[in-house]
């Protein structure tokens, strides 16, 4: 097999299945009679620059950084907002836990221009919209 036949495998895996440590990815693709070393899938996974982001079952898991993410912005919102607030121009936003940094990016990336400034920890958000009308338009993409 093709060294970037592997990566697309790798990246098909890593949507469809929760890949916690290397080994699973290991075993992944063993499993899918691709013979494989753990130095071969480590030098992939580095070279896919994959992070680790919340799994739905706990812990942590691996994915594709921003860049090459299959998930749309309304998939990873629904996936890590356990509850908004808004009050003028802030939003106070609940997250699963280690998602908070994960959805500040998000946020910067998509609503920048209508933020003032965005501070979170390991589940919290608070974002500071530029107006009451921005606030309100960053809440309802976020809710629906």
């Amino acid at each position: 097999m093709k060294k970037s036949e592997r990566i697309d495998l790798i990246k098909k895996i890593l949507v469809e299945q929760d890949i916690m440590i290397q080994d699973d990815l290991v075993n992944a693709l063993l499993d899918l009679n691709i013979e494989v070393t753990q130095a071969t899938v480590s030098r992939d996974m580095r070279e896919l620059r994959l992070v680790k982001v919340p799994a739905k079952t706990g812990g942590y898991r691996y994915a594709l950084p921003e860049s090459n993410r299959l998930n749309t912005d309304a998939e990873f919102f629904k996936s890590v907002v356990e509850e908004i607030k808004k009050k003028g121009n802030q939003l106070a936003i609940r997250t699963s836990p280690g998602s908070a940094m994960l959805l500040k990016h998000r946020l910067l990336t998509r609503f920048e221009p209508l933020i003032f400034t965005v501070l979170s920890d390991d589940d919290t958000i608070l974002l500071i919209a530029t107006t009451d009308a921005t606030a309100e338009k960053i809440y309802t993409s976020l809710s629906n």
